[in-house]
This record gives C-alpha cells, sequence and structure tokens, in this order.
C-alpha cells in the first residue's frame, strides 16, 4: 500500500472504526509479544493508523488496556443479557443466566482474559488496575443494581439498597487478581486441576457472601461452575485457544 494510499484510507476511516481496529492491533500484538515489548509506534504499524489519530482516542499504552478490558466487558455483557432475556422465573433465575452467561463468554474467550490477567498481575502495576477495575465496575455496577432492584420487587430478595449492595458485590471482585494470576501460574506449569479449584474456592466464598447480602439460602447465587473454571484453566495454559477447546471436546 502506498503513503498515498494509507492518508486516504485513514481519512475516510470512521471514528469509532479507527479506534476499534487500534484496539485491534494492540490487543493482538500484547497477545504476541508480550504487554513490555510493544510500543505505541508497533500498534500504529499494524493498525495502518497515523500518530495523530492514535492521540485523538488515547493517551498512552496503559490507556489501550484499559480499552481493550472494557471492550472485553462489554462483550461478556452482551452475552450475559442475551441468556438472562432468554431465562424465565424470577429475578434469581435470571441473575444466575446472566452470570452464566458472562462466565461462558470468558470460557471461550481466555486469550483476552489470560493477556490482562498476566499483565495486571506484574509487581508495580497496582495504578493500572485499579484503573481498570474502576472502569468495568462503572460499567457492570448499573447492571447489576437493576437486577437486584428486580429481586426486591418480585420478593425474591430482602435488602435495603440495591444501588449499595451491587457497589459491594462488584467489589469483590479487586481481590481476584491475585487468584487469577495463581490460576494462570499453575495452568502454565500443568496443573488445569489446581488453577480451577484456585477459581472455585473463590468463588463459592464470593457466593456465599451474596446469599447473605440478599437474603436468600446458601447456594442461591450460582458462581461456582467447576466445569467452566476447569475449561478456563486450560485455555490459560494453552496459548493456542483452539487447541484448548478441542482439548475439552
Amino acid at each position: 500500500m502506498t503513503e498515498g494510499n494509507r492518508s486516504h484510507r485513514r481519512h475516510r476511516m470512521a471514528a469509532s472504526d479507527r479506534r476499534q481496529a487500534i484496539l485491534d492491533a494492540a490487543q493482538s500484538l500484547f497477545m504476541e509479544r508480550g504487554w513490555e515489548i510493544v510500543t505505541i509506534a508497533d500498534v500504529l504499524e499494524v493498525a495502518d493508523i497515523s500518530k495523530g489519530g492514535f492521540y485523538h482516542h488515547f493517551t498512552a499504552k496503559d490507556d489501550l488496556l484499559t480499552g481493550i478490558v472494557t471492550r472485553m466487558t462489554d462483550h461478556a455483557l452482551v452475552a450475559a443479557e442475551a441468556a438472562r432475556k432468554e431465562t424465565s422465573g424470577n429475578a434469581l433465575a435470571r441473575l444466575n443466566a446472566f452470570i452464566g452467561g458472562s462466565l461462558r463468554w470468558n470460557t471461550e474467550n481466555p486469550d483476552s482474559l489470560r493477556v490482562f490477567a498476566e499483565i495486571l498481575a506484574r509487581p508495580g502495576n497496582d495504578v493500572l488496575f485499579q484503573r481498570i477495575f474502576e472502569a468495568t465496575s462503572a460499567t457492570v455496577q448499573p447492571i447489576l443494581t437493576g437486577m437486584l432492584a428486580e429481586g426486591v420487587e418480585d420478593g425474591t430478595s430482602d435488602l435495603a439498597d440495591p444501588g449499595l449492595t451491587a457497589e459491594v458485590i462488584v467489589g469483590l471482585a479487586q481481590g481476584r487478581r491475585v487468584i487469577l494470576a495463581n490460576a494462570i501460574e499453575s495452568a502454565l506449569a500443568g496443573d488445569t486441576d489446581a488453577a480451577a479449584a484456585d477459581f472455585d474456592t473463590r468463588m463459592v466464598a464470593e457466593g456465599a457472601i451474596c446469599d447473605r447480602l440478599l437474603g436468600l439460602p446458601r447456594g442461591s447465587v450460582a458462581l461456582s461452575s467447576p466445569l467452566e473454571y476447569r475449561r478456563m484453566s486450560v485455555g490459560f495454559g494453552n496459548r493456542d485457544s483452539d487447541t484448548a477447546h478441542d482439548h475439552e471436546k
């Protein structure tokens, strides 16, 4: 492609498409080469985007990871919301369908989750982790608040403030950073059982906390899913996600 053709393509690309192209390039490069090695110049070359086009959307490399994780969260929420809409029953049944839909998306996209976890598990990335947690929470918390309010309305749960309860539940995710890092380490060492067990132990505990917060019997909120956690762990331990999926079939 000549420089003139590149300039023409950059000019006619819509801003939203340009942003997605940058994120696609960054995610591909982070997965292939690693976070530390990739530069903004590498991303610009792969995305075929000008420096001005990049800085219109992002101010630094850290912003790319925030954008990738936010986009990943949005995709998982779309899958979760679709599962919830397809489920009949009370608010708890729909909440559990939502959780299951989100977990399945993460299971089917282990590469994206692994890149995110590997980067944030490294020492010195606390500020970046907090930025990403806040961005993700801003997306998830209003949705969860709405679902908890539905539970109050149909008598499924008993809580005084759906918004505050959602804030507490979302806040539990901050503690998963270490669990995720340990699970990836175990999976890469070939011990997918240990990786899955780490996840399940954590999520069983979080589920019990959610049950207490919502005034429900223990085991009501279905955060534990050993089979899905094992599938996710296999994906973590295998750089080729297609191979990981084949292994599970």
